[in-house]
């Protein structure tokens, strides 16, 4: 990126306004609060603090921008004081706020980007992405969820594979039940649970499983509606990575989920969603095909 570009994307941060990212705040997996704006991301609850970027520039003001400037084979060059995002995925609360000011960044919601009910939450995504060199003053978007402590919702789950209706023949390895579920989040008749790396959810869940039956179910079949479909053993469904707001992406990334959806019965819809985090260490496209062919009608 040349200087003219750095200015221009500098001057842009400067003018713009903060904003929260897409939401669907209808959509909670495991208990509201009030006080807080909850996300959907994969069907995990999340805290968020809204993203901005802050840069040191004075516009229109007569003041010199902190940026130092020296003459250079008879052309200005423009130093940015930049520094490198820290890994704080994983991180309890209040170690990430540590880690993320101690490297020169902040957040838009002020010194306490979170509140104390958020203190035993962990950081499961964090934008920008680690190691990524940004502006000294950037500001931060971390999310968070919270351990299952509710009572589970459908009962004695045994090992969590049969809920709703329908059985998990096939987890990818090293994935446990989270020992949580729900109901009635996405429309009556739905149900939802999640498996994560040895059952424990504290770093962010590895797959959440949604089944939709009668009305709910018209989600699945809007979307089969519209999109390609996809040979899922004897079944036909649709595979893609979608945003915050619902809508495909055009690739992934932190802020998308891969899903894949299909019908099971007549009046019976899965969606199975693998969490930004895991699709980073497996291969999410083949893996949530096996997790859908290994999915039948319980009993």
């Amino acid at each position: 990126m040349n200087v003219e570009d750095l200015l221009a994307e500098a001057m842009e941060r400067q003018v713009s306004h903060v904003q929260a990212p897409p939401t669907l705040g209808r959509t909670v997996r495991r208990r509201h609060r009030a006080h807080v704006v909850r996300f959907r991301v994969a069907g995990a609850a999340l805290l968020t603090a809204a993203v901005a970027a802050a840069v040191p520039l004075a516009l229109d003001t007569g003041k010199p921008a902190p940026a130092a400037s020296s003459p250079t084979s008879g052309q200005d060059s423009v130093v940015v004081d930049s520094v490198t995002m820290p890994d704080v995925t994983g991180m309890k609360i209040a170690e990430a706020v540590a880690a993320v000011r101690a490297a020169g960044l902040g957040f838009a919601e002020g010194p306490e980007p979170f509140g104390p009910e958020s203190a035993d939450e962990i950081v499961v995504t964090q934008k920008p992405a680690a190691g990524a060199e940004v502006v000294r003053n950037s500001l931060v978007a971390l999310t968070s969820m919270p351990r299952a402590k509710d009572p589970q919702e459908l009962g004695d789950l045994g090992d969590g594979r049969t809920f709703g209706g329908i059985h998990v023949g096939y987890l990818p390895e090293g994935l446990a039940w989270d020992r949580w579920s729900g109901k009635n989040r996405f429309g009556r008749t739905s149900y939802s649970t999640s498996y994560s790396p040895g059952g424990d959810d504290t770093r962010g869940y590895g797959v959440q499983v949604f089944v939709y039956k009668g009305e709910a179910a018209g989600r699945v079949r809007s979307r089969m509606d519209t999109m390609p479909s996809v040979e899922i053993g004897d079944r036909k469904g649709y595979l893609a990575d979608f945003t915050e707001g619902g809508d495909v992406a055009d690739k992934p990334g932190d802020d998308t989920t891969a899903t894949i959806g299909f019908f099971v019965g007549d009046g019976t819809a899965v969606e199975v969603c693998m969490s930004p985090m895991y699709v980073k260490q497996v291969d999410a496209p083949a893996e949530l095909k096996k997790i859908a062919e290994g999915i039948s009608p319980a009993g």
